[in-house]
């Protein structure tokens, strides 16, 4: 039956595997922005929850969320679409532009969800090592992504943290003219520089965009992307469902948005302790850390990894244990939280390196 077999394949897939919860834990496995205030979020959400009317359909809320992204990012809503998380956005992409049989190149390790919902959908999938220091071989990738009809570029990467150079990238896009390209900006934020604009200039390009983290919404779920006009209606009137995010989802994000100059003074302090946690962590014998443009660090622990997973865990604090990635051993990707979070993360590493 042909239903069966394809539950069969389905079930034999890699699945994402949510963590657990662990009460009073410093959480710097996920890369969310706990530098924000709470009460800030918490404020704005009431706000939200009481203008809110949930027995209607949101209407009006969908338009002012296109205004102020438009405005955040100095871009028409034109080029814009919004959706449930850039998850979701991804999906949408992957099952109406890609298909079942079409072929994605992804350099790696990478988002590994974007590896997986392809699999999902039935793409095949070619992976570019980076190398030792998580460069890219532009020519290379390149000349591999001829045969293949998608390419998924994060930028900056996860979990690596670096932001490709910005005419590495050009060079890239200038090279694969037919082919669809995303460019997922998770992270960007935090990072030098955005290829938004330039999206909007290509019949071939979507840049992937959220507030999940520098604005720290990762539970309203609000992603976006940035593209040329023709796909950005065809997204909005066809491809998206009508009604893709909740009424309070929508204005909470809205008014976050609108608040504006606070999580740009936020993301300033994120990117402050990520230099203060990097120069740190370059004293302590035994680990190497790598540059990110993230709001999170790669870190190889090597022969420590033991000791200091087995310390964190002591002091409730989590972070991604990646163990062996691409050719490194002992790996860990934790996020920039407050200071205290921070300062506890490297307490606990110094003290598992002298034991």
């Amino acid at each position: 039956m042909k239903l069966a077999k394809e539950i069969g394949r389905i079930s034999r897939l890699d699945r994402y595997k949510r963590p657990e919860k662990v009460k009073g834990a410093a959480k710097l496995d996920s890369n969310e922005n706990f530098a924000l205030d709470s009460e800030f979020i918490a404020k704005i959400a009431a706000e939200a929850a009481r203008g809110a009317d949930l027995r209607e359909y949101p209407l009006d809320e969908l338009g002012h969320l296109y205004g102020q992204l438009a405005k955040y990012i100095g871009i028409s809503e034109k080029y814009i679409g919004v959706g449930s998380g850039s998850d979701q956005i991804i999906e949408l992409l992957l099952a109406t532009l890609a298909g079942r049989g079409s072929r994605a190149i992804v350099f790696v390790p990478t988002f590994s969800y974007f590896i997986d919902r392809c699999e999902l959908n039935g793409i095949r999938v070619d992976e570019v090592p980076l190398g030792k220091d998580f460069e890219l071989d532009a020519r290379k990738f390149v000349r591999r992504a001829k045969k293949a009809d998608l390419v998924y570029i994060c930028s900056p990467n996860n979990p690596t943290g670096n932001q490709l150079d910005k005419k590495t990238v050009q060079y890239i896009i200038d090279s694969l003219r037919g082919k669809l390209i995303l460019v997922d900006e998770a992270y960007a934020d935090f990072a030098g520089y955005s290829l938004a604009r330039e999206a909007t200039r290509r019949d071939n390009v979507v840049v992937l965009r959220t507030l999940s983290k520098a604005f720290g919404l990762a539970g309203a779920r609000v992603g976006y992307m940035v593209t040329n006009r023709k796909l950005a209606g065809a997204f909005k009137s066809t491809i998206q469902s009508p009604y893709p995010i909740s009424t309070l989802s929508l204005t909470i994000a809205t008014r976050v948005l609108e608040r504006s100059a606070q999580v740009k003074k936020t993301i300033e302090e994120v990117k402050a302790e990520r230099k203060r946690v990097f120069d740190r962590l370059a004293q302590v014998d035994g680990i190497k850390t790598y540059r990110s443009d993230a709001n999170f660090l790669f870190i190889e622990t090597g022969k420590r990894y033991r000791a200091i997973a087995k310390e964190l865990e002591k002091e409730g604090i989590i972070v991604r244990l990646l163990g062996s990635a691409a050719g490194h051993s002992g790996c860990m990707r934790v996020a920039i939280g407050t200071r205290e979070m921070n300062d506890r993360f490297l307490s606990c590493v110094e003290r598992a390196v002298v034991a």
